[in-house]
């Protein structure tokens, strides 16, 4: 049986006092707002470390590890534009496997154990890897440093 809504009085009468009925809604608002606000800072937390770990990870040095793979021609086509080697060198070095006159250098300026591994891998590799030892000693023979021929790869990546 339907009835209309109860006056302060009425509630009083049937033992539901208007003080303690406004209180259990207030307790249930409040206890509802504090779970939001919770939640809330839950979320704004994981925000605020995701946002951290962006951070460091884009300010932290590139590895030469994370840069790709680059081919043949992307390595001999990025050493001529940057003016280490002539455009025909390049194209040779990609068509035939003869290294350029700066590279042949640098690898005779190997210890003689090394030459061969050298002379093959330059000359025979179709994808050069900038992790590679023997990158980091072949590019400070031709006058990089890391940060030099980081630039290199990236550079060679684009081509």
């Amino acid at each position: 049986m339907a009835s209309g809504a109860l006056t302060p009085a009425q509630a009083e009468a049937a033992g539901f006092p208007l003080s303690t009925v406004l209180a259990g809604i207030d307790a249930a608002a409040l206890a509802g707002r504090d779970a939001a606000l919770a939640e809330r800072d839950a979320a704004v937390a994981e925000r605020d470390a995701l946002a951290a770990q962006l951070a460091a990870l884009q300010s932290a040095p590139v590895t030469a590890g994370a840069l790709p793979a680059i081919s043949d021609r992307q390595f001999f086509q990025a050493l001529a534009q940057a003016g280490a080697i002539t455009h025909d060198a390049a194209l040779a070095a990609v068509m035939t496997g003869q290294l350029p006159a700066p590279i042949a250098a640098a690898v005779e300026a190997l210890p003689e154990a090394e030459r061969f591994a050298a002379r093959m891998l330059l000359s025979g590799a179709t994808a050069f890897e900038r992790g590679h030892p023997m990158v980091a000693q072949l590019g400070a023979a031709l006058g990089y440093d890391a940060a030099a021929l980081d630039a290199l790869w990236r550079q060679a990546a684009t081509l």
